[in-house]
């Protein structure tokens, strides 16, 4: 007896279940009202065949991925097979299949040795057109400047590297769009997750991608936090993936939370999931922490937890808004002791404190780097782009005067 899971949508329902009710070696067994209950059933191992549709509730690439993560027989119910195709279905069958056609369908599906799933990223060659490096921006709670090192870090790489991305994946607190004085409210990052579960990310990077300039864009982040279930992490790896092939560097903001708000929750609907993505798609990962006792703390705490074990020996340590007023004469020398006596760190990365300068690029809209690019925090940023894995260009791209792709507060 075959046991068949029928996840498609209610026009067809009715019609799939009566249908395979009328052969006597298929037994529908579930029928999940959603994709939360479709993939508890795959995880749980129930049925031999799953006839997924495409209009199915929240069906899409990443949950087509996850079936075959548990070694789900799929078999797509489709008018146009194209789209399950994409989404990595290898079988369709047309709605309006007879029993017997149908009952072929899924017979042959079951037969079928379980398809892998697809890998995320897909595999790097040594020759042209490897991804260029995706790089993390990631630190310490307590708003240490993550967001203000990540946009003018990623504008430095733009101007040194090649033309460069910046990413904001923050689901807790999205702030490039403000930052840079981008009044597009749509959040750019939900629309290409969007297309990449269903298979059509390439096609969207030129609808969702904001120009600053010819070398420099931005993907916008979400506009409310509650929004944060449309960045699935799954996609997420796809959409960095896409950009990396399409940018010499991406750049990618993310939130300094990891672990999950509910530890009895499913981690692939945790708010931040992406964050997780995000650290281990990267190539590179620059952790960021004020230059303050509290903000120094917080730092050597995170190094000893298990994601930053993980990231700790192919990172770099960067130590923000560094002064004399909150640790001391001769900050530098004292921060540097203090973290290799507590930490073992050595090579910190420190950027000095400027906040007229960044009071005045956050008024203008303009990143650190464009803003004040003599300033002593924006020659350190420089400094810290030249630390980094990117790929070697001797001849840097010409500055060119700024031209927005999107509108600007005050224009």
């Amino acid at each position: 007896m075959i046991e068949v899971v029928v996840a498609v949508d209610v026009e067809f329902e009715a019609r799939v279940v009566s249908a395979l009710g009328t052969i006597p070696d298929i037994e529908v067994i579930r029928r999940p009202a959603d994709e939360v209950e479709l993939l508890a059933a795959g995880a749980a191992g129930v049925g031999d065949v799953v006839v997924l549709g495409q209009h199915f509730l929240g069906a899409d690439a990443e949950v087509v991925r996850r079936l075959h993560a548990h070694a789900v027989r799929v078999l797509g119910l489709a008018d146009d097979p194209a789209v399950l195709t994409d989404w990595g279905v290898p079988t369709t069958v047309s709605p309006w299949a007879t029993p017997e056609e149908l009952a072929a369908a899924v017979r042959a599906a079951a037969a079928a040795v379980p398809t892998p799933p697809r890998p995320a990223e897909p595999p790097r060659t040594a020759g042209g057109g490897a991804p260029g490096p995706v790089i993390a921006v990631w630190g310490t709670g307590g708003a240490p400047g993550r967001s203000t090192v990540a946009a003018a870090l990623a504008h430095t790489l733009a101007r040194t590297a090649g033309p460069t991305v910046l990413v904001d994946a923050d689901t807790v607190a999205a702030s490039q769009a403000a930052l840079l004085g981008l009044l597009d409210d749509a959040p750019q990052i939900a629309a290409l997750c969007r297309a990449a579960a269903s298979g059509g990310t390439a096609a969207a990077l030129a609808r969702h991608v904001s120009a600053i300039d010819e070398h420099f864009a931005v993907v916008t982040g979400l506009s409310r936090a509650e929004r944060w279930p449309e960045v699935r992490p799954g996609v997420l790896a796809e959409v960095l993936t896409a950009l990396a092939r399409a940018y010499t560097c991406t750049v990618v903001d993310v939130s300094d939370r990891v672990d999950p708000d509910d530890p009895y929750a499913d981690p692939h609907y945790d708010r931040h999931g992406a964050t997780r993505a995000v650290l281990d798609r990267a190539d590179h990962v620059v952790v960021v922490a004020a230059g303050d006792p509290i903000g120094l703390q917080r730092l050597v705490r995170l190094l000893e937890t298990e994601r930053g074990i993980a990231v700790r020996d192919d990172c770099t340590v960067v130590v923000n808004r560094v002064r004399a007023g909150s640790v001391g004469p001769g900050p530098e020398a004292r921060i540097r002791a203090t973290l290799e006596r507590f930490a073992g760190l050595t090579g910190v990365h420190l950027v000095p404190d400027d906040r007229a300068a960044a009071d005045a690029a956050l008024l203008a809209g303009r990143t650190l780097t464009e803003s004040a690019p003599h300033s002593a925090a924006s020659r350190a940023v420089t400094a810290l782009a030249g630390l980094l894995p990117v790929p070697d260009t001797p001849d840097a791209p010409p500055r060119r005067s700024r031209r927005r792709g999107r509108r600007r507060m005050g224009a």
